[in-house]
């Protein structure tokens, strides 16, 4: 599995949940119909969150990257944000562990 993380910094409370909002409604959908297996998107203050998308491999995410880099752009350009990426080497949740 391969994830990205994104690092979203708002300038305020509303704008980090008008983003959230607006990521539900169209990103998350994008990112699902390229390949995403798993998204989460934590608020970490009252102005910052962490996106998670995990992916079945880098292949797949960076097509899905290429197939949402523009919609990344435009928020980018009202929102910081800080992406990283890299391979899931542990992961375990109360639908997986048996």
């Amino acid at each position: 599995m391969y994830a990205r993380i994104h690092n979203v910094i708002a300038q305020s409370e509303m704008q980090l949940t008008m983003w959230q909002e607006t990521f539900k409604a169209i990103g998350a959908k994008l990112n699902m119909q390229n390949g995403a297996k798993q998204i989460t998107v934590t608020k970490i203050a009252p102005n910052k969150a962490v996106l998670i998308v995990v992916y079945p491999n880098k292949e797949t995410a960076d097509r899905a990257f290429q197939a949402v880099k523009n919609n990344v752009a435009e928020v980018s350009k009202l929102l910081k944000m800080e992406i990283n990426a890299g391979e899931v080497v542990f992961n375990q949740n109360s639908l997986t562990h048996q």
